[in-house]
């Protein structure tokens, strides 16, 4: 697999959409996503269900740096 580097991805919603994704990602554990993910699936060598929560993670950072942390 070719070595990963970070993209910019711009997303542009309503505010009360951005707030409501915010109070999601708060809500959202590690075993919820574990549940969803493909047991077999990986990306490298990490699990699809560790860079998922990695993901869920940087959007939650995102949000939080644009205003919208959840309360």
């Amino acid at each position: 697999m070719a070595v990963s580097e970070d993209r910019p991805i711009p997303l542009y919603m309503p505010a009360d959409e951005a707030m409501a994704l915010a109070q999601f990602c708060k809500r959202v554990d590690s075993e919820t996503v574990r549940r969803f993910a493909a047991p077999c699936t990986s990306y490298g060598s990490r699990p699809e269900a560790d860079v998922m929560w990695s993901g869920v993670l940087s959007l939650k950072g995102a949000l939080a740096r644009a205003g919208y942390a959840p309360r």
